[in-house]
Order: C-alpha cells, then structure tokens, then sequence
C-alpha cells in the first residue's frame, strides 16, 4: 500500500488510497467477453487484464518551501496498475466543471498513461481508439473524459466493446431513486454531491494531505481552493477548516449547481435518479481498419 498512500493525493485524490485497490477490483469489472469476430472486445481484455507499472512526475504549482532538499525528487511517482485501472485514474486527473480542469498535477501521469495504452494496442493494418468517461449523472456539468488514440472517421466500419472500472465515488443509484421521491431534485442533487465529494475529497486521505509535507499539503489546499471557485462554494479556509466542514460546504454548493442542472435536463426528479452512475468509470474501445 506505500505506492498508493504516496499517490492518491498527487493526483486525483483517490491515487492516494484507490490506487492499490484498483488492480483488485478490476479483476471483477463487467468486461465483454472477447470474441474472434470482434477486435474492439479482445482489446478491451487486454486492458482489464494487462498490468504495467507509470513512472511521472508531478506537476506542482509555485515554489517549494525553503527546507526542500530536492523539490524535483519529491514529485516524481510510480503507478503500477492494470491498464484499465490506470486509464481510469488518468481520467480521473482531468476532473473537470464546465471544461474547466479541477487540477493539472496529474498532466504527467495522464501522458504516460495514454503512451503505455497505445503501444499495448497498437496492431499492424488496424486502428483502436479508447474513449474512458466518468460522469456522475449522465450529462452532469462535472465530469472527466480521456481519450487515447485518434477518433474514427465517419466512414469507417467499427467495432466496438465496452468495459467499467469502479470510480472512488460510491455507487448512490438507488439512494438517488428513494430521495427523487422523498425530496425532488433538491434531496437527489444532494445525493449525487455527496458521493462526488466523498470521492473526489476523501475526508481521512484529504485530512492526512493538508497536515502532511510538500507536495501533498500543498496540492490538496490548491484542489480544495479551486473546487471552491468552480462550485462557487466562495472562498475556502482551507488551513484553519477541517476536512469534513470542507467537505459539507463543497456538497452544499454542488447540490445547488445539480439541483439547477437537473431541472433544466430532466423532465422529472425520478428521471434524475435513473440517470445516476457515480459508481462507475465507463471504458469504450473502438477498433477499425483504415
């Protein structure tokens, strides 16, 4: 667990602790079975069950403190994950509002990820494209999206097979449906803020990061601070608040902003609920012959 305690923080908050357990729990993810006549599903096995190790250093905003020895040192890192699990945490990294980034430390990761992918895929005479999606509801303003090789022209005869990995955001599909008819959007928006936040920010982990040393310290404070700005939860204390108080003030704005986002989107609360899909990472694989 060493690699994943020294991770998760740097880059997506769950690299610190999910990152370990990810290779687990990929193993069980609801992979197509690969088939001779489809390509897209035996590129598709081959990221749930081939394992590769990431080496990347972090991107860490202004200047280190004075005592660092090494500040170059302290940033780089090593991931060693199914690649499955890495493409989700790559994708992870590049959570984003509206389109705009939560946090760029991961840039480095999220490169060496996408590398390592399209050289196991590659294949002489035919091309893949992998598409790894996160979206708390579908459509949601928050979201992450990674690609990994290029996208295929309109014309091209396809194939395609598709993958989920778990999310550090639990699963919240049915709580969502129970308060669509207790509460109306409101009380499902703030289900669906509530695991985002508890994925996105896990109250321990984040605890740990802000009272721990350069980087982490450092990086969690500026995540916290620009989820403030994007949630428009105002400007946070973040050095004299505890995580957990952070936390409800990041799932109160959140809730505000789904709660108007939902309304707009679907025609009912019930709707709402049915479009919720914290739990899961969707990985699509598409293949074809130029």
């Amino acid at each position: 667990m060493s690699r994943a305690t020294s991770t998760v923080v740097d880059v997506s908050v769950f690299l610190l602790l999910v990152g370990a357990a990810v290779a687990v729990v990929v193993n069980g993810a609801a992979v197509e079975q690969a088939r001779t006549e489809n390509p897209a599903a035996e590129r598709t096995e081959l990221l749930a069950t081939s394992t590769a190790s990431i080496e990347y250093a972090l991107r860490v905003p202004g200047d280190p403190p004075n005592w660092t020895a090494n500040a170059t040192a302290t940033h780089i890192r090593t991931a060693h994950g199914t690649l499955a699990g890495l493409l989700a945490e790559a994708a992870m990294s590049r959570v984003s509002y509206e389109r705009h980034r939560l946090s760029r430390a991961g840039t480095g990761f999220e490169r060496a990820v996408a590398t390592t992918t399209r050289n196991r895929l590659h294949e002489r005479g035919r091309r893949t494209a992998v598409r790894v999606r996160w979206d708390p509801y579908r459509g949601a303003p928050l979201n992450a999206t990674m690609w990994v090789g290029e996208r295929p022209p309109p014309s091209a005869d396809v194939d395609a097979a598709t993958t989920t990995v778990p999310s550090p955001a639990p699963a919240v599909s049915q709580r969502a449906q129970r308060a669509a008819s207790q509460g109306g959007y409101r009380a499902v928006a703030t289900v669906v803020a509530g695991a985002v936040i508890q994925g996105l920010f896990p109250p321990n982990q984040t605890k740990l990061a802000l009272d721990g040393d350069y980087p982490a310290d450092q990086l969690m404070a500026q995540r916290y601070r620009r989820m403030g700005v994007l949630t428009r939860a105002g400007q946070l204390s973040v050095t004299s608040t505890a995580a957990s108080d952070l936390n409800r003030q990041l799932t109160a704005a959140l809730a505000a902003r789904f709660e108007d986002h939902m309304r707009d989107r679907f025609r009912s609360p019930e709707a709402a609920a049915d479009a919720v899909r914290t739990g899961s990472v969707t990985i699509t694989v598409r293949t074809w012959v130029p």
